[in-house]
Order: C-alpha cells, then sequence, then structure tokens
C-alpha cells in the first residue's frame, strides 16, 4: 500500500517505485503473446505501442506555485533530481516501445523535444452519445468551471471579483478554499455524470484558465454538451477550441478575463452551441477506437 494519501500522491509514489526501483515492472505477468498497448508512465515494459501522456515534471513545473507550500518546498529541493529521473524514465519507455503515439501534438512536441520519436497523435475519447445537450433551452445565467490541480484559481477570482457568476465542480480544492465563500460562486465538489451535464448545457460558458493541460478533457466534454468555452491559447485546449466558432483563445490572465465579461455581457449566436456539438464528434469515443484498432492491426 502506498504511504501517501489521495490520488496525485499515489501516482506519484508508483512513479518513483519505478523509477528508481523498476519495482512495479518485476511484480507483473505480462502475457507477450498479441499485442501489448502500455498507456502507463509508472510501468516500463516491452510493448508494441507507448500512449506517451506527458513527462511528469513538466507538469510540476507549470503548476508549482499552485501548490500547497509544503509540496512546492520539497519540489523545490528535489526538481533537479527528479527531472534527471524522468528523462531516464522517459528514454527507457521509448527504447521499450515499437511505436510512441502522444495524446496532442503539444505532448507530441515536447517528446521530441527530449529526442523521442514520436509516430502520431490520438487524442483520448469523450463519449459524446453520453455527454451531448441536455436542453435545448439553456438558463445561461452562469458560467462553469473545474477546481483541480490545473486549475489557475486566480484567474477565477478575478472573473468572480468582475461580477461573473460561476457554478464550479471538482473534489481537488486545497489551493481554492479561499474563494470557497466568494458571493459569485457556487462550489458543487464532485458531482455525477448526469449532474455534469446539465451543469454544461445549461452554463453560458465554460471559463477555463489552466496552468497545465497537455490535452484537457473539459473543454471537449463542454463542447459536446453545446457550451462554448473561454481558455488559454495553449496546450492542448488551443488544439480542440476554435477561437471564434467554438468559443475564444486568450493570450494570457487579463485578457481571459476581458473575454469572460464580454460575453457575460453581449452573449452569443445561437449557432455557436450547434458548432460546438460538431467539434466535439472529432473526440467521440468511436472515432478514437477506430483508430486505436488501426493501429492494432498495422502492428
Amino acid at each position: 500500500m502506498s504511504p501517501f494519501r489521495g490520488e496525485s500522491l499515489t501516482w506519484f509514489y508508483f512513479w518513483l517505485r519505478e523509477g528508481v526501483l523498476s519495482a512495479n515492472m518485476r511484480r507483473l505477468r505480462i502475457e507477450t503473446d498479441g499485442t501489448v498497448l502500455n498507456f502507463s508512465n509508472t510501468i516500463v515494459h516491452p510493448c508494441n505501442v507507448w500512449y506517451a501522456q506527458g513527462p511528469p515534471t513538466v507538469l510540476m513545473d507549470n503548476i508549482r506555485d499552485q501548490l500547497p507550500f509544503s509540496y512546492r518546498t520539497a519540489y523545490l529541493f528535489s526538481s533537479q533530481m527528479l527531472r534527471k529521473l524522468d528523462r531516464k524514465m522517459t528514454r527507457k519507455f521509448s527504447e521499450e516501445s515499437k511505436l510512441v503515439f502522444a495524446n496532442s501534438k503539444h505532448l507530441a512536441s515536447i517528446y521530441e523535444r527530449w529526442k523521442v520519436k514520436v509516430h502520431g497523435v490520438i487524442y483520448p475519447p469523450v463519449d459524446c452519445q453520453t455527454f451531448k445537450p441536455a436542453t435545448r433551452v439553456p438558463s445561461g445565467d452562469y458560467a462553469v468551471t473545474y477546481f483541480g490541480k490545473e486549475t489557475d484559481f486566480h484567474a477565477i477570482k478575478k472573473a468572480l471579483d468582475n461580477g461573473i457568476r460561476i457554478k464550479a465542480f471538482g473534489g481537488k480544492i486545497e489551493t481554492g478554499t479561499t474563494l470557497l465563500k466568494h458571493p459569485n460562486l457556487e462550489h458543487l465538489g464532485r458531482i455525477s455524470n448526469s449532474k455534469l451535464i446539465e451543469l454544461y448545457s445549461n452554463a453560458l460558458f465554460t471559463l477555463f484558465p489552466f496552468t497545465d493541460d497537455p490535452f484537457g478533457y473539459i473543454p471537449v466534454e463542454s463542447m459536446a454538451c453545446g457550451t462554448p468555452v473561454i481558455t488559454f491559447g495553449k496546450q492542448g485546449p488551443s488544439e480542440t477550441v476554435i477561437d471564434g466558432v467554438t468559443g475564444w483563445l486568450a493570450r494570457g490572465e487579463s485578457e481571459i478575463i476581458e473575454l469572460a465579461s464580454q460575453i457575460w455581457r453581449e452573449k452569443y449566436p445561437e449557432s455557436v452551441r450547434q458548432a460546438c456539438r460538431e467539434r466535439s464528434l472529432i473526440y467521440d469515443i468511436s472515432s478514437i477506437v477506430q483508430r486505436w484498432l488501426n493501429i492494432i492491426e498495422k502492428s
């Protein structure tokens, strides 16, 4: 059992076990008669395809200012060692894999800078038969956002201070607790998929300022429910959201607040919601599964 508590720390514990001791791989018995797909960053094993979903230290470098003081301090003192370990593990994953696919163009560029040959990009799937508009007449009287480790809480606070009424979901709120008493915020915590779909569907827009997000499930889920997204024009969300069509891409914090305030006041044409739905179907699970099946057949 991991000595750490919490999903993220548990993952980090097993990542260290593999990187330092190769302990996870030694405990597994994997049959290699057939096609082996490795979706893990914590188990190095010979495989046909490694699905590379991001070097952990790149994430940590991007979100460290949002971490609680104790975690931020621990990372400060260990970051150099962890970066070396990360590059070593990435090299091992690559060497043990016949093919490497990344989950976004953004991540592919990072791995290629690390001298890893990436053979293609396959986006993570979203079930667009589940995530779909729950109403034909959205209330549009709030914006929705997500509270997680990648959330830029400073931008959220500015939006709230500007009078935007926001409903937030997500149980990972340790760094966002100071916002919970804001009069314009309603925090719902962890909610079911059905509640989430209703939440997306009735929102005027999804506000998604982030510190690090290689793909971005939130924008695609929102678009699948017919709701445009205001986010940053970088990393994964810049690949999924079409600026001015299915949402708006900001160059920084001040611009994202300006955009959110403008859309909050002026709204947008109904055609935007239809464009969002159509865009989301690119990432539907049926399309993504077919891509994987094609790769498996060829490997």
